[in-house]
């Protein structure tokens, strides 16, 4: 196994970097986070192996590419909720009487008016 020391002093650079990686792959923060728990863990579960053909950076990345390809055919295959609500009656229908306390386009202070005409 390898030195947990020389693992996070090598790979705690890169950690951010990943972070944003794996967010640009599946546009969600929350699972990014995840994911780059994974690709650490995979990587720490190999270190031994990394043989330094490429740079660390780029083994890195492979890693987290892989991890992020998995999740989103995870995702893909998760089976979607049901019941979430039955649907709208009428979605042709009228929507219902305005609410007069509510006005939806407030006219613009008399500066900006001015400067906008």
């Amino acid at each position: 196994m390898a030195d947990d020391g020389e693992f996070v002093r090598l790979t705690g650079p890169y950690r951010s970097e990943l972070l944003v990686h794996c967010y640009r792959m599946l546009g969600s923060l929350d699972e990014a986070e995840d994911l780059v728990q994974e690709v650490y863990l995979r990587a720490w579960r190999s270190f031994d192996r990394f043989e330094g053909r490429a740079s660390l950076r780029t083994w890195l990345h492979r890693i987290a590419t892989n991890v992020c390809l998995t999740g989103l055919g995870a995702r893909r295959r998760r089976p979607l909720p049901s019941g979430l609500g039955a649907p709208a009656p009428d979605p042709e229908g009228p929507v219902g009487p305005a609410r007069p306390e509510i006005e939806w386009l407030q006219p613009l202070p008399g500066a900006w008016a001015d400067a906008a005409g």
